[in-house]
């Protein structure tokens, strides 16, 4: 098991990723504009096509988090990149009412565009759904029975369910998970932002759940072809809308 490979930023969105055969093609207004995943593949740099592949292999589904009514954009935002970022398969997101969209791109950089994000009408539906496909849910909570995030198993699948940042997750939601965490303070501070104890908690566990795997993703093949054919086609979206222009 292996890191995934560095990359520079740019080679995520920009034009580089792919051939100049396929940037003229898509300005002649041609077929590849509506080929399928294989036709870009083919067209792809050989340096892109290493980075797709690593990508997917490193995509995690038994780890998932559950956004539960965030009321900041800037939070589900930054949350999204981070999962994204830690190679997460799928997040789960309620949404609050007073909230004004998923995301802010300057914050994602996109990352909500290279992972799914599932929609649940309440935290409680979703930790109900999740416990039911075989994950434990494990909510952010201060109580005296929340255990330290980093004592909690890595041996299942798990999610781990991000309540309100006034609020907290509701008392139906909180009965509907499996029990709930908490990540220990050494300053006067009584909690970390949402985000940032998000990022924690994740990135301790997908560390945890990938050394009990011993390989850096769990997708099975299927699901593993299917991504890679997603990626390629969004690779070269994001290459023909932002190539230069004479």
């Amino acid at each position: 098991m292996g890191p995934v490979s560095p990359v520079d930023p740019a080679e995520l969105l920009g034009p580089r990723g792919l051939t100049e055969e396929v940037l003229r093609e898509d300005e002649r207004g041609g077929e590849a504009a509506h080929a399928p995943a294989r036709f870009y593949w083919s067209l792809l740099t050989a340096e892109r096509q290493a980075r797709i592949e690593s990508v997917v292999e490193a995509r995690l589904q038994s780890i998932t988090a559950v956004l539960d009514r965030l009321l900041d954009p800037h939070n589900t935002a930054a949350i999204l990149r981070t999962a994204e970022g830690l190679g997460l398969a799928r997040v789960h997101l309620v949404a609050h009412e007073a909230a004004d969209g998923i995301a802010h791109r300057r914050v994602t950089q996109d990352a909500h565009k290279w992972l799914d994000v599932e929609a649940h009408a309440s935290g409680a539906l979703a930790a109900r759904r999740l416990r039911e496909s075989g994950f434990a849910v494990w909510a952010g909570h201060l109580d005296r029975a929340a255990r330290l995030y980093s004592e909690l198993p890595a041996d299942r699948p798990m999610a781990l369910l991000f309540g309100n940042e006034h609020e907290g997750p509701s008392p139906e939601t909180l009965a509907a998970c499996t029990g709930t965490f908490r990540i220990p303070m050494a300053g006067f501070t009584q909690s970390f932002n949402v985000s940032v104890a998000a990022g924690i908690a994740l990135a301790h566990l997908a560390t945890a759940r990938r050394r009990l795997l011993g390989r850096p993703g769990d997708l099975p093949e299927e699901a593993r072809v299917q991504l890679r054919d997603r990626f390629t086609l969004l690779a070269a979206k994001f290459a023909r809308r932002m190539k230069p222009r004479p």
